[in-house]
């Protein structure tokens, strides 16, 4: 992939999102989050993937990896009105069948097209499959791809909390309940060292609590030393009621957040 091929697929991207610019300030503020959200992403993947020696080329796919993630987001939320994939469609498979139906990608390799399409397609699955055809390299961008997602999304919410009830959002809520207690199965996951299940999530402690797990998928060391130096865990536990289920989490969660940090740094000398 050229430098060429990088700057065509970000203008189509800007062209392509402004054909869901709204009146409506509920939609238009989620377009707009969603497009500066693929901006971060963008900026996340370059500083892992230069954290972990990539350069040139290699960059260049990540970005556009970043760049078309989320690209079924737009047209999910512009017909459904939601985020949530239960109650729409995949957002992931979505941007999937948008890139193949504009031929976005043609002008680069077959080889890069579908590691593109792959990688996107994993980006939001609870674990990445295994598969036969370049794995090695498919896995290490989906990777990529999930860290630098899941480190935005918790910026994103992180923010959101700090202004408290100025800052809600209810469809980055998922049109949540904001009702006492945390569901069991949650918490049972968490305290065994997996990420929590959309499934299970019943309120808005409960996807608190989905998005703190994801410290159970991070594969990098500057993903970990980003959500420390920002304290994105911390806050969003401080959002939550006093509980001694909460407390349990919090130490829970410091303990494998520090285990992990170490474990990355070990495999990486």
């Amino acid at each position: 992939m050229q430098k060429e091929d990088l700057d065509f697929f970000r203008k189509w991207f800007l062209d392509y999102v402004d054909n869901f610019s709204s009146s409506d300030s509920f939609i238009q503020n989620n377009i707009k989050m969603k497009i500066e959200h693929t901006g971060k992403v963008c900026e996340n993947i370059l500083l892992l993937a230069k954290a972990e020696k990539i350069m040139g080329e290699g960059c260049r796919l990540a970005e556009t990896i970043a760049l078309f993630h989320d690209l079924g987001r737009f047209e999910q939320f512009m017909r459904y009105k939601t985020f949530k994939d239960s109650e729409s469609e995949n957002h992931a498979l979505l941007g999937v069948k948008i890139l193949k139906r504009k031929g976005i990608l043609s002008p680069i390799s077959r080889k890069e097209r579908d590691l593109i399409l792959k990688a996107v397609e994993y980006h939001n699955l609870m674990e990445i499959p295994e598969c036969t055809e370049n794995f090695k390299e498919l896995f290490f961008y989906s990777k990529l791809i999930r860290d630098a997602d899941k480190l935005d999304i918790l910026r994103i919410v992180s923010e959101s909390y700090k202004e408290g009830e100025k800052g809600r959002n209810p469809a980055l809520e998922l049109y949540l309940p904001d009702t006492a207690g945390c569901s069991e199965s949650i918490i049972t996951d968490i305290l065994n060292k997996r990420m929590a299940k959309m499934g299970d999530v019943k309120n808005l402690n409960d996807v608190k609590l989905l998005r703190l797990s994801w410290i159970f998928d991070i594969n990098f060391p500057a993903t970990l030393a980003i959500l420390k130096e920002h304290k994105y865990l911390s806050t969003i536990i401080s959002s939550m009621p006093e509980a001694e289920e909460v407390h349990v989490i919090e130490k829970h969660l410091e303990s494998c957040l520090n285990a992990a940090e170490i474990a990355l740094n070990e495999r990486k000398l």
